[in-house]
Formats: structure tokens, sequence, C-alpha cells
């Protein structure tokens, strides 16, 4: 098939291009640059096609005869939502509404993806998609409209549209702005690990969410929602002592209680059983497998992981996490041409 994957050089996109291109498809990747150089860093991607635009402005155009778009593209920190929410909520509400149009312009079924933020998180619940919106960030109630609106698109204009949302992720290629790669990078450089916060989290590896996003994409139902999750919630301090296991160097760890922001939720733990019960798919890497196999991943990968050492190896600010973009370079639009065909400037 001929795949659209839009925010492919983003943490998800990346791997997920990745994924199915090794599967047989054919992928045009769509992103506003080549951030921190992780395309570049994977020569079989340079055989894709690179459109490079930002979807809230720029005038587009995708590949004729395109199966699925896959729309991933969204400032994705909640964070950075809470010092910035204007700047967030439009960019991806903004950019979802264009790809819906576009869509339903040129009738593409679209694959949306949102986030379990949606539901708030408190403590002791386990949720469900039936579970209402109740969003504690500008980045979830970005996520609230963007499904909102891929709900009316399929009303009002019969857009086949499937919506996940996703948990907490980690794996291969991750920013060290959340709590796994910013603890690794610090554990290769000998610093004591940093664990910041007290809430619960459902964290899932990456390469299971690929799967599942796979599977919605075959095999789910056009108008419906699914949770990829594990159902297993996960404190900050247990990830800390699961990292200080792999900590060769017996480092100790600084534990704060203190949230960054008040732009989260206690505990967001989310059942997927509608996506098992339908699709077959169930997370197939355990929590300690995933963090070893991570680890092992980073320490392979010195020179992309230290490109980033100013910032894990600071304390957690309310800025860092988004200096990425600014930092990173055009590595991958210096490099392929057909990136630079594509680009709407």
């Amino acid at each position: 098939m001929n795949i659209v994957i839009t925010g492919a050089s983003g943490f998800v996109g990346f791997n997920l291009s990745q994924y199915l291109a090794q599967k047989g498809h054919r992928i045009t990747l769509v992103d506003q640059d080549d951030y921190c150089q992780r395309l570049v860093h994977s020569s079989p991607l340079h055989e894709m096609a690179f459109i490079c635009c930002d979807l809230a402005k720029d005038r587009f155009s995708l590949p004729h005869e395109t199966d699925y778009i896959i729309h991933l593209a969204a400032m994705p920190h909640v964070d950075y939502s809470y010092h910035h929410p204007g700047e967030v909520f439009r960019n991806n509400t903004l950019s979802t509404q264009a790809i819906l149009q576009y869509a339903s312009d040129h009738h593409i079924p679209v694959v949306l993806a949102s986030s379990v933020e949606v539901y708030g998180g408190e403590m002791g619940r386990v949720y469900h998609e039936s579970d209402e919106y109740a969003p504690v960030s500008p980045y979830s109630a970005s996520k609230v409209a963007c499904e909102m609106l891929a709900r009316s698109y399929a009303q009002c204009y019969q857009l086949p549209v499937k919506i996940f949302r996703l948990t907490n992720l980690y794996g291969p290629w991750q920013l060290p702005d959340r709590i796994i790669p910013r603890n690794f990078g610090r554990m290769m450089d000998g610093l004591p690990l940093d664990i910041q916060g007290s809430a619960v989290r459902d964290f899932l590896y990456v390469d299971d969410a690929l799967r599942a996003i796979e599977q919605i994409m075959l095999n789910g139902q056009d108008q419906q929602i699914y949770n990829i999750s594990t159902g297993q919630g996960t404190t900050m301090q247990e990830i800390g002592a699961q990292l200080q296991q792999l900590h060769t160097s017996n480092g100790t760890a600084e534990i704060r209680e203190q949230e960054p922001t008040q732009s989260r939720g206690s505990s967001l733990v989310v059942h997927s059983g509608k996506l098992r019960s339908e699709t077959g798919w169930f997370p197939q890497t355990t929590l300690e497998q995933g963090l070893e196999q991570t680890f092992r991943w980073y320490q392979e990968h010195p020179e992309w992981v230290r490109q980033f050492s100013r910032e894990y190896h600071t304390k957690r600010s309310t800025q860092f996490y988004y200096r990425y973009g600014k930092i990173c370079s055009s590595g991958y639009l210096n490099r392929t041409k057909k990136a630079r065909e594509g680009c709407s400037e």
C-alpha cells in the first residue's frame, strides 16, 4: 500500500516509517524538517519521498493513489503546552483540520493519532475508550479538539477515520526530554539518575505500539477509537529502581516528588481490551525487556544521544524540553534531493 505518514521525523513517525517500509509498503514522509537527525541516520529511509511543509500553514499535495494517511504530526510535549498553550493548540488543531480536509477532498482514509492524556488521570482508575474527556493540559485539550474534528469529518463528509490513543511510549530514537531516555543519557555519562514526580504511568515499548497502529489501520473499524496501552501502572520511583539495575556505576538517584508543572494527572493507566479483542494485538515486550533493549540501543548510538548532553546534564527545567526543534540540524533535507523538491516554501 501507499501510506503517507505525517510527523515522520518524530519518535513514533520515524520508527513507524521504518517498520511499515520493512513490511513492503511504499511510504511518503511528511514533516517540517529532519528534527534531531533521525532520518539522516537511517539510510533505507533515504529512498522514501519526503514532503517538507508546515501542515498548519502551508499548502501541500500528497502522492496520487495514497491508500492511507497516518496523521502523527503534533507538538507533543505536555509541559511545553503549559507554557505555550496558544502555540500548541493552534498547531495541533490547524494541522489536523488541514489533513482531514485534504483527505476528504481526495477520498483518502485517515488513521489519527491521539493521546491517553485526554482522560486527565486520577489515581486508582483504569481508563476505557468510553470514559468522558477530562483534559488537564492545553496539549490534551488540543487532542480532544482533534478527535472531535475527525468525528465531524466522518459525520459530515463520510470520511473514513480511525483514531488511536497512545500511552507513554519509550524505545530507540526517543529524545531525552522524557524520563527514560533522559536518564539513559545520564547513565551513559556517569551521572546520578534524575527522577522527578510521583505520577503513575502506563509505559509501552515502541515496537508494540507500531504493531498496534498497523493492526488498527488494516483491521480497525471506521469511526472507532482504540487505546494502545498495557493496562499496567508504574510509578516514577519504580522506573528509577529498574533503571538503577542497569546503572553499572551504581550511582545514586535523585528523586524529587514535585511535578515540573500542574499539567498532568496523577495516574494514567489505560485499558486496551477493545484493541485486543478486535485485532488480536497484545504487548509482547515487558518493561524489563524494553528498558534493557532501549539502554543497549542508546549505548550503541552515543553520537546521536550526546548531541543532547547539554539538556540531560542539567536538572530538568521548564524550558529545556523543546529546544531540540531549534538546535537540531536539517541533515536529511541537505542530503535528500526529494526532500528539497517537496518543500513548500
